[in-house]
C-alpha cells in the first residue's frame, strides 16, 4: 500500500509455502523454508518523475539487511494500475519481475492506497 502521506509497506508471499505440521512448534527447517517464501518492508517513498522511477526506503524489512537502503523501482502508470518491472542482477535464479498494483477507491475517513489487485 501507498499512502498520500509517502509511506508504503509491501509484503510478497510465495502462495505455495508449506504448512507446518505442527503450528505451535515448528521444525527449524519449515521456520526456514516459511522465511525464504516471504519478503515484507514498509518506510518512506519518493518518486523521481522525470526517470519514472520510485524509490523505496525502507525503515521496517523482514531482512535487517535491507532497513537504511534506497530501493530503485522502476515503474509506469496505465489508469488505475502501477506497474514495477526490471531485470534483476543479484538474485541467483531470477531474470526480471513484474508487480502490478491497482487503486483502491478508499472508504470515508480514509486516505487513498494502492494494492494488490
Amino acid at each position: 500500500m501507498y499512502t498520500a502521506d509517502a509511506h508504503m509497506c509491501a509484503e510478497l508471499m510465495n502462495p505455495d509455502r508449506p504448512a507446518w505440521k505442527d503450528p505451535q512448534n515448528p521444525s527449524d527447517a519449515e521456520k526456514a523454508s516459511a522465511i525464504d517464501g516471504f519478503h515484507a518492508y514498509c518506510g518512506r517513498y519518493e518518486i523521481d518523475e522525470a526517470n519514472r522511477v520510485m524509490y523505496h526506503y525502507p525503515e521496517i524489512a523482514w531482512s535487517p539487511n535491507y532497513v537504511g537502503t534506497k530501493q530503485p523501482r522502476p515503474y509506469k502508470f496505465n489508469g488505475d494500475l502501477l506497474t514495477f518491472s526490471d531485470k534483476v542482477t543479484n538474485e541467483p535464479g531470477v531474470e526480471s519481475y513484474s508487480i502490478t498494483w491497482r487503486k483502491v477507491v478508499p472508504s470515508a475517513g480514509s486516505s487513498s492506497n494502492l494494492s494488490l489487485p
